[in-house]
């Protein structure tokens, strides 16, 4: 009965829970928007690589349902990047697109299947 009675306090904190505090509000300092409005990024997405023939220097890229077609006109320049967003070859972009199939030739660096493909679009005068 004694051994109990000594373990009674502890039983009922256990019976009550842990409760935290509630989080304190967040400082007024983190709200403060940037000087500067966000801009839209200039790169517009294309597809992905999905194969490569290194030898020959070609890049099949698989169009995005949004790709851009000024991005698919024979000779433009695209970039391909990691998932990090680290690019690692340019492409450029051949005449031949066949449904949402582009060919390209790989002017520098060396893509890989699965790499993102995006095209700098020209931004005009404001």
């Amino acid at each position: 009965m004694s051994l109990l009675r000594a373990a009674l306090p502890g039983l009922m904190l256990l019976a009550a829970g842990c409760v935290a505090p509630p989080p304190p509000p967040l400082a007024a300092s983190a709200a403060v928007p940037p000087a500067e409005p966000l801009a839209p990024s200039p790169r517009l997405l294309v597809g992905r690589v999905i194969a490569l023939d290194v030898a020959r220097g070609f890049a099949i890229v698989e169009l995005a349902a949004e790709a851009p077609r000024p991005a698919l006109a024979p000779g433009t320049l695209l970039v391909a990047r990691r998932p990090d967003l680290t690019p690692v070859a340019t492409l450029r972009a051949s005449a031949k697109v066949q449904g949402r199939i582009l060919g390209t030739r790989v002017a520098s660096g060396i893509p890989r299947p699965g790499d993102e493909v995006v095209w700098e679009a020209v931004v005009g005068p404001e």
